[in-house]
């Protein structure tokens, strides 16, 4: 029992015990850390691997769209119009697809990099204009990601339309009287006596041209007129065709939107008719991040629709657009086309894309900003109403009285142009080779007009203001202003992971 107790109370070989303990302790402690690091190492080489493969998707992006710029203006130039134009972006797109993929990488930790390139159509497209997504996929060390960026390919009619250089000039007949002034050239394509007629104080302040057979009865004017004009007979006669009006698209049309305020509820937009016509809806913002289609777009009791492109150019089919009392404002640096289909009604005040500003270049700036393509038969302006942008008509006659105006390019295929009672207009272009264009009570355009005949009366004046050519609408042959560069014919949107 004794050696028992002896035994017990002997501590050698527990410095051994515990040096073991504490190894074993150490040891775990260690290998836990050195897992906890190779982990970490293992994840950092994935996230660096994921970063890399976004990178490589968004360089191969860069890629194709450095090469689609730098081809884009030969392929125009070598096109003979839209249909041309696309079959050979088309062509472009095909080779592009059967590429391999993009290698030009400098191996990154051991690895190849590439991306591979893609561009898909975009269901929605027109006559003139065409969507594409460009799908660009980043692999490094089997890590793959994707971004896109959709892009819209523009058909920038070609110019072959000569505008004289004139205030007026008319296939048939010019009537002045009652102190009507053209300042600026005249011309008639016209050979038969009296052609031009002047009478009451009328004048024309410059070069008068008519037809190649033209006597000398072509102008009729009283006994005591006085003409210091020098008279030019035209070579051969001019002639003004209608540019083919463009298809409308056929856009995707919004969900319903509503507003909560006041405690109640307002659907400013509701089963495709967007109405601004409450005041929880007025300075409504419309986010115009694609392009859109309504069956109504209807403004009411002086409130405003604020229309946002951000820089992107976008366009709008509706089948009415009905601005009894009301404003739209267009934000952003893009451009707006809107497409009308049945009627524009206007209502006195009312305002389209106004500006508070009478310099003449920040007009003619805001003016490229809206495009307007519209198939009804009329458009009547009368009290104030402005729209500053262009207008392009299949075949509508036009009113504009009591202070209204439109302050852009007018292109139309009607046969009356009525302008009286203090309208005005700074048309740059006033093109309507077939309409009888009257104007009268003080009514003034600033710009140029081709028509079949004009009469002017009762004060009404025309003044000449020369435009750069490049300047038209695009349905005219017109680009941004300047040469045409990538920019007019192909609009990007921001690149995004798919």
């Amino acid at each position: 029992m004794e050696k028992c107790i002896k035994l017990r109370k002997n501590e050698q070989g527990i410095a051994l015990v515990t040096v073991l303990l504490v190894l074993t302790v150490i040891s775990l402690l260690g290998l836990t850390i050195m897992g906890f690091a190779l982990n970490n190492v293992k994840l950092s080489s994935s996230e660096r691997t994921y970063q890399s493969a976004y990178y490589i998707a968004e360089s191969g992006i860069t890629y194709t769209m450095d090469k689609i710029t730098k081809n884009i203006i030969d392929i125009y130039n070598n096109s003979n119009n839209e249909s041309d134009f696309f079959s050979k972006i088309e062509s472009m797109i095909s080779t592009i697809n059967k590429e391999p993929p993009y290698k030009s990488f400098e191996n990154s930790f051991g690895y190849a990099p590439e991306a591979k390139i893609s561009i898909e159509k975009v269901d929605y497209s027109s006559v003139t204009f065409q969507d594409y997504k460009i799908i660009s996929t980043g692999t490094i060390n089997n890590r793959s990601r994707t971004v896109e960026k959709q892009i819209q390919v523009n058909w920038v009619p070609k110019n072959n339309i000569t505008i004289p250089d004139t205030a007026v000039f008319v296939k048939e007949i010019i009537s002045l009287s009652g102190g009507a002034k053209i300042l600026g050239g005249a011309g008639t394509n016209s050979s038969i006596d009296g052609s031009i007629a002047l009478d009451g104080g009328a004048g024309i302040s410059d070069k008068i041209y008519v037809g190649p057979q033209s006597g000398n009865s072509v102008i009729n004017k009283p006994k005591w007129m006085t003409l210091n004009n020098e008279i030019v007979k035209l070579q051969t006669v001019k002639t003004f065709d209608m540019p083919p009006f463009p298809a409308f698209p056929s856009n995707p049309i919004p969900p319903n939107e509503k507003i909560q305020k006041d405690g109640s509820t307002y659907y400013v937009i509701n089963n495709g008719a967007l109405r601004i016509d409450d005041y929880k809806a007025d300075n409504y913002t419309l986010n115009l991040t694609k392009d859109l289609q309504f069956t109504e777009i209807y403004i009411s009791s002086n409130y405003t629709l604020n229309i946002n492109l951000g820089n992107n150019n976008r366009n709008i089919v509706v089948n009415s657009l009905n601005i009894p009392n009301g404003k739209i404002n267009i934000i952003g640096t893009g451009k707006l086309t809107i497409y009308v289909n049945t009627n524009i009604t206007m209502g006195a005040g009312s305002k389209i894309n106004a500006i508070n500003s009478n310099n003449s270049n920040s007009i003619k700036a805001q003016i490229k900003t809206l495009d307007i393509y519209y198939k009804g038969s009329h458009l009547n302006l009368a009290g104030d109403q402005k729209i500053y942008g262009s207008l392009y008509a299949l075949n509508a006659d036009i009113s504009m009285s009591g202070g209204s105006g439109f302050q852009g390019y007018i292109i139309t295929g009607g046969k009356m142009i009525d302008i009286s009672g203090g309208a005005n207009a700074i048309t740059q272009l006033f093109y309507a080779p077939n309409a009888d264009v009257n104007m009268s009570g003080g009514g003034n355009i600033k710009g140029s007009i081709i028509c079949k005949t004009y009469t002017g009366s009762g004060g009404s004046t025309i003044t000449l203001d020369n435009f750069d050519a490049t300047d038209l609408p695009p349905n005219m042959g017109g680009t941004t202003g300047g040469p045409l560069s990538a920019k007019d014919i192909i609009s990007v949107q921001p690149s995004r992971e798919k």
